[in-house]
């Protein structure tokens, strides 16, 4: 995109004032929303949390489906301003624009505002029910947060400074007077919580690479379904598809078998098999890995060559016959022959128009090439000619090398060959460009990214063919292709002859990595919304939310740092490991379970303090919001 110096800070000023809006009301939104939803329920309901958790989740994946599909289409199907509105460009015709795209151009206003008026008109129904909801008031009208990491520090000051330590006496009642005792035991209660949180980051860590490692896997790998073509990024969309399925499969068939057989009925037992699951999901990952390297580019082997035969003629077949072997090929057809290198070969080509004539050549193919014979036409006898090119490549697993040659017959000028990423014929993205290639006579791009590419082709010298053309065509990791343009009733067309495809593992290997990560999130995310609400304490909600959702950002941090260090060059090992990394997570939630005392549901709405010296049933102690005295110094000798 071009923009003036001006226009361009705008931009950015406009898209990270964006960026930093959509962070703070998540930031306010996330923690609360889930917290808020549970509050809802009086204590006679609190059996249905579960199914809240589920339902909200279920919300949440609903609207990422819905979000998935319709933005792309509001985007880029329908115009901003109307057909009329699109200026007539002298190459619409020729470059099959669609009349939707006004010049190419997409309609990012639709695609963001539709959803901004969504979420406004979501906002008035929301306040419209706010009379008939459950709120509840910070404790002493004070921010939660502040006083939760206030209470700490006083505490961790006291205790260094031995101020009023005594045996018998928890840490964080070294906050006392200074915090009531009924604030000091909910901190406490969500500090246990927080230690139970140590483990979870690294599920993230797995989770979030669907939109990376999971993706980069998916462009090395074969998406053709019979007639349909899935795009390695299309992938992503069966999570939430999955979750739609899943939840209410789960709700009505898993858990009430579990519940039967006596199995994973506690949460934390819940969220270890979905950790184990999430690390079956990086096995499944690292073994298709293994088999995507091994389908990287096969050279011919040693004292072998590989040739392509093209026909450019339009009117006629030709006959190949070398050595002891013959083949037709169609016109502006291709066909591969495997033979020998190193010596000569006896070749004789017919065409079945007898005007052509035929052509008989001996000629040897160097050794482990990939070569490339076009059969054509000389420009003055008009007879049968050939165009023989060379074929060493420095091929990469991880990249396509392509081949661009001019196989215009009769041309009497030149070309210029563009070729673009995205596929939408745009200057502005223009990847490579071929300039000035006369007949037969070619260029060679190595290390092409793996994608769709559009070619437009150009005459810069005859106005019979001074017409574009703009078609997709995708590039495979450790593919060689060439790229052959010919030219029929005055226009042009692109042939893409794959010289050498390496073999694809089908995409669809796939789908057992995001049915096991998927099932595992059930089990894992929704099993943890309800966990960190129901064992906070009333007045801690938002807290434990907070720091559930902390979590995802530390794992995101993981995920960084394993990956950019480079440390395991190989990707199949890297899976391996985090699935290792996973199961030794899971192992040590699963002895930390065996140790956690749940806080009984009823319990979270008890408005008195337990002064017991029981460590655990004092610890878990929860006030109901707003009933803390902050004006009541309680001395820690009281208890």
């Amino acid at each position: 995109m071009r923009c003036v110096m001006h226009s361009c800070v705008f931009v950015r000023v406009m898209t990270f004032g964006g960026l930093a809006l959509i962070a703070l009301g998540t930031g306010g939104i996330k923690p609360c929303v889930s917290a808020f939803g549970g509050d809802q329920f009086q204590d006679h309901q609190k059996h249905l949390l579960s199914k809240f958790f589920s339902v909200f989740y279920f919300s949440i994946n609903a609207g990422s489906v819905i979000s998935t599909l319709l933005t792309p289409v509001l985007r880029g199907d329908i115009n901003c301003f109307g057909p009329e509105s699109c200026p007539a460009t002298a190459n619409d015709n020729s470059t099959n624009r669609t009349a939707s795209k006004c010049g190419g151009e997409d309609c990012y206003a639709l695609s963001f505002g539709v959803p901004a008026a969504l979420m406004i008109i979501s906002l008035f129904v929301f306040l419209g029910g706010s009379r008939l909801y459950t709120k509840h008031k910070p404790p002493g009208g004070k921010n939660i947060f502040f006083m939760f990491v206030g209470c700490i520090a006083t505490a961790t000051k006291n205790w260094l400074l031995k101020k009023g330590r005594r045996k018998g006496v928890k840490f964080i009642h070294h906050a006392c007077p200074t915090y009531p005792v009924e604030f000091a035991n909910d901190v406490w209660a969500v500090l246990r919580v927080l230690v139970i949180f140590l483990p979870l980051p690294v599920f993230w860590s797995l989770f979030d690479q669907q939109g990376s490692r999971w993706t980069l896997q998916a462009t090395r790998m074969n998406g053709d379904v019979g007639a349909i073509h899935i795009k390695p990024d299309q992938m992503q969309a069966l999570n939430p598809i999955l979750i739609l399925v899943f939840i209410p499969f789960f709700e009505v068939v898993v858990y009430p078998i579990l519940n039967k057989l006596h199995l994973l009925r506690r949460p934390l037992q819940r969220m270890v098999c979905g950790m184990l699951l999430a690390g079956l999901a990086f096995m499944v990952a690292g073994f298709i890995q293994l088999k995507v390297q091994g389908t990287g580019y096969h050279p011919p082997i040693g004292g072998e060559a590989r040739v392509t035969f093209t026909n450019l003629l339009t009117d006629s077949r030709v006959m190949v016959e070398i050595d002891d072997r013959t083949f037709n090929i169609g016109p502006d057809q291709s066909t591969m022959w495997i033979g020998r290198s190193n010596m000569t070969h006896s070749m004789m080509f017919t065409a079945d128009n007898p005007i052509y004539g035929n052509l008989s050549e001996d000629t040897t193919f160097e050794d482990q090439s990939l070569g490339h014979v076009l059969i054509g036409l000389d420009e003055l006898s008009q007879q049968l000619d050939l165009v023989s090119l060379p074929g060493r490549y420095n091929v990469t697993e991880d990249e396509a090398t392509v081949r661009v040659i001019n196989g215009v017959v009769g041309l009497t000028g030149e070309i210029d060959v563009q070729l673009y990423n995205p596929s939408d014929c745009e200057d502005e993205d223009t990847q490579f460009a071929a300039n000035g290639l006369g007949f037969g006579q070619y260029e060679i791009f190595e290390n092409v990214s793996v994608a769709e590419y559009s070619f437009v082709i150009n005459a810069t010298a005859e106005a019979e063919g001074a017409k574009s053309v703009c078609g997709d065509r995708e590039m495979v990791a450790g593919g060689v292709y060439s790229v052959i343009v010919t030219r029929s009733n005055s226009s042009f067309r692109v042939n893409v002859v794959k010289s050498s495809e390496p073999d694809s593992v089908s995409l669809l290997l796939q789908i057992p990595m995001y049915v096991l990560i998927t099932a595992g999130e059930i089990m894992f995310s929704i099993t943890g919304l309800e966990f960190a609400y129901s064992q906070a304490p009333a007045s801690m909600k938002s807290i434990c939310q907070a720091a559930w959702l902390l979590t995802v950002c530390f794992g995101n941090i993981i995920d960084a740092a394993v990956t950019q260090s480079q440390i395991i060059e190989n990707q199949a090992g890297e899976f391996f490991f985090f699935a290792s990394l996973m199961g030794l997570m899971a192992i040590i939630l699963a002895i930390m379970s065996l140790f956690y005392k749940y806080v009984p549901v009823p319990q979270a709405r008890k408005s008195k303090v337990n002064r017991s010296t029981d460590e655990e049933t004092m610890a878990f102690v929860d006030s109901s919001p707003g009933n803390y005295d902050t004006s009541v110094k309680t001395d820690i000798s009281e208890l």
